[in-house]
């Protein structure tokens, strides 16, 4: 089978700054409670761009490392029948409160992630895909998905009447906008260009705000909210901004704090992260959470519920498995909107 790997990425000197490439490995063989997956398609999202750079994590990554936690795809079997299934990446949780242990099996940062033909998995957190989704959709789920249904629905409790903020236009957000309208909350988006904007109003935003003539875009959610601000303020960018979505918060509300790294090439703060207007937490009564993408009983109410309501995922681009290094460019680059996906088989 063919997998693609991070490569010594501290040599590189090409200029989109990657070493992956693509080698042959045996086809890997099930023991105890295992099977194994024929991957069709895997995703990529910012903590993959991080891990293909030797990040995540105190140690350096192995070269040999496979990336792409995102995935979709086919239990090779016995017999007749074929399952369609996906899974979370951080594989461990399967119900309940999260534990940092978890931690130390997520897929493509600790163990070989989906970026190949054919991967051994645990039986227990597969999950059968419903036969109206697609692999490709299926694949946008894992991380973008499940992490702001997480802060969305579970730990946000989004309900009708309620005002949802997320921050720029990729993947964690455009799901956030979908599960806002779901559960009939208004929905305020941001970005720094206003053709994505006229975009997310054509997926349901009800505000949009261009943060780049609008630099102080906190005290524009509170004015186009009539002074109330955000009940669920999603912070998808990093530290840098927590003082404008805590301004952003209504009365009760929720600031969820999302990606372990900021979000620019180096995925490294830029700037410093004082808060020099700290609002006072005390008389907004808010709350500040860290999100962990989702267990696997999140992730099989959150396919229950695309089905039901015909969520759609939005995916730019589709390349084939022999163009993961141009998938990675793509992904980087400022005219995506929506998610990328790798179509492995």
């Amino acid at each position: 089978m063919r997998v693609w790997e991070i490569g010594d990425y501290t040599k590189i000197k090409e200029p989109d700054g990657l070493a992956l490439h693509i080698v042959e490995r045996p086809n890997p063989k099930p023991g105890p409670g295992e099977v194994v997956m024929k991957v069709r398609a895997t995703g990529i999202n910012a903590r993959d761009l991080t891990i293909m750079r030797g990040g995540m994590g105190p140690k350096p990554q192995p070269v040999t490392r496979v990336p792409l936690s995102d995935n979709a795809g086919d239990v090779l079997a016995v017999g007749p029948g074929v399952d369609r299934v996906t899974m979370t990446h951080y594989w461990q949780w399967i119900d309940g409160k999260w534990h940092g242990d978890m931690a130390l099996k997520d897929y493509a940062s600790n163990i070989d992630g989906f970026l190949a033909e054919q991967i051994v998995v645990p039986a227990e957190p597969l999950i059968k895909l419903p036969d109206s989704m697609s692999y490709e959709d299926a694949s946008t789920l894992q991380s973008a998905g499940l992490t702001s249904w997480n802060a969305v629905i579970c730990a946000g409790g989004a309900k009708p009447g309620d005002v949802v903020c997320t921050i720029g236009t990729g993947g964690v957000s455009l799901y956030a906008l979908a599960w806002a309208k779901m559960v009939g909350a208004t929905a305020i988006i941001t970005s720094s260009n206003d053709a994505k904007l006229a975009r997310m109003r054509e997926l349901g935003a009800d505000i949009t705000i261009n943060y780049r003539t609008t630099p102080n875009w906190a005290q524009e959610v509170l004015a186009k909210t009539g002074g109330r601000g955000a009940d669920i303020v999603l912070n998808n960018v990093g530290v840098q901004e927590m003082e404008q979505c805590l301004t952003a918060c209504a009365s009760n509300g929720k600031v969820m704090y999302i990606g372990a790294n900021p979000v620019n090439r180096s995925r490294t703060i830029e700037t410093p992260a004082g808060l020099t207007r700290f609002p006072n937490l005390i008389m907004k009564d808010l709350t500040i959470k860290g999100i962990v993408v989702g267990s696997r009983r999140m992730f099989e109410d959150l396919i229950a519920a695309m089905t039901a309501h015909k969520v759609k995922a939005v995916i730019d681009k589709v390349f084939p498995f022999e163009q993961a290094r141009e998938a990675v460019a793509y992904m980087e680059s400022a005219d995506r909107l929506g998610k990328v996906v790798i179509k492995v088989q």
